[in-house]
């Protein structure tokens, strides 16, 4: 078998650059708690959502405006180009606890890997896959801003040793965190993996992860005290900080960029992003990347039967069987997709990148984890 080394190196061009708010924004509000109703104004920053997690950060408007459609799963606001906002809150005021990760939450940031105390805290500075070089921008350019969501970040944690995990031959710092280098080579950025090679050990309880994106989010609210309001992305060779919510559309449009009939746009990276249904979908907290890519590059995806060359297998990192999982999951059988070991997938996309037929292998791992999960959360619900 031909091994490739998908590396996860890039050539810096210049610093971030800003993409302009939109004239209106699309919003993803599934399975979120809405905070706004259709004709409704609302300034920048002001929440729209509530995630229902107990950690789950709450989400907000990137632009002042006016509420103009709203459904189960978008939310739309014509924005007017006023520049009222929210008022800042001092977050590092608050003394560390329950009352500091409520107001980081009501800021938009996820709590749950900062809701409880940890030995040693690794901060994962790999770039997250192949094509995205965001980690290493933000490294380079934001030092002072991650220094401040980590000084938070240690409050609240109280680790013992922070790591810095970074690409051999990067000599990037942070105050006081012991640097340890790992190969740049695609699947090594992700968590698990990251934390197996600096510990030795698999999801040891003493150890928490954090990416360098989840720490510069943190850094500019402590920093501003202002709600996140945009994420930044690799696009072609550069990084742009993106409002939430900018549909697709725009970008493309703000970059010079095209998208053909046929072609396919990638919200995340090219192994573990989902395919867009329109362009007129907004970015979303999480999107750090945005790919084009035209038709003839790759084989279309499609539901053809396995033939059981195995190489899903020969490339997984978790040491399962995609093969056996994804049929087990096509076919609704998710207790025993279970059983072969579903939850022991990382979803790094690589047996869907490899396979010789084109099967969705990963879209069905996610089909079953997601009815597993609605499922129990029913009979939870239901007293069972």
């Amino acid at each position: 078998m031909l091994k490739i080394h998908y590396s996860l190196e890039s050539d810096l061009q210049n610093g971030i650059t800003d993409i302009a708010a939109p004239e209106a924004l699309s919003i993803q509000v599934r399975n979120l708690v809405l905070k706004t109703a259709k004709r409704k104004k609302v300034v920048r920053g002001e929440v729209i959502a509530e995630h229902p997690a107990k950690f789950g950060g709450a989400h907000h408007a990137a632009c002042a405006g006016t509420v103009s459609d709203v459904d189960y799963h978008h939310l739309a606001i014509k924005c007017s180009g006023e520049e009222e906002g929210v008022e800042p809150v001092d977050v590092k005021s608050l003394a560390p606890g329950l009352e500091m990760l409520r107001a980081l939450q009501g800021l938009g940031i996820d709590c749950a890997v900062l809701s409880s105390p940890a030995d040693i805290l690794v901060i994962n500075g790999l770039n997250p896959e192949p094509g995205i070089s965001v980690v290493e921008q933000l490294l380079k350019d934001e030092r002072e801003t991650l220094e401040a969501g980590l000084e938070l970040a240690r409050k609240l944690i109280r680790p013992e040793k922070v790591i810095l995990a970074e690409a051999k031959g990067d000599t990037f710092s942070l105050a006081g965190v012991e640097n340890r280098y790992i190969k740049p080579k695609y699947p090594n950025s992700l968590d698990a993996l990251v934390v197996r090679k600096i510990t030795g050990k698999e999801f040891p309880s003493d150890t928490k992860v954090m990416s360098v994106m989840d720490l510069y989010d943190l850094g500019r609210v402590a920093m501003t005290g202002l709600p996140v309001t945009d994420t930044v992305m690799t696009i072609g060779d550069r990084n742009y900080r993106v409002p939430l919510g900018t549909p697709i559309r725009h970008i493309l449009s703000t970059l010079g960029m095209e998208a053909k009939s046929g072609d396919t746009v990638v919200l995340g990276g090219s192994f573990r992003g989902e395919a867009v249904y329109s362009l007129d979908e907004g970015v979303k907290k999480g999107d750090h990347a945005l790919f084009a890519i035209g038709s003839h590059v790759f084989p279309a995806v499609q539901d053809a039967t396995c033939i059981n060359c195995g190489e899903c297998v020969l490339n997984c990192p978790g040491r399962i069987m995609p093969n056996l999982i994804s049929r087990y999951a096509e076919y609704e059988m998710f207790e025993m997709a279970e059983k072969y070991g579903l939850n022991s997938c990382f979803e790094c996309g690589l047996c869907a990148f490899s396979c010789t037929a084109r099967r969705p292998l990963l879209q069905y791992i996610r089909f079953a984890k997601a009815q597993l999960k609605a499922s129990r959360q029913s009979e939870q619900s239901q007293g069972l």
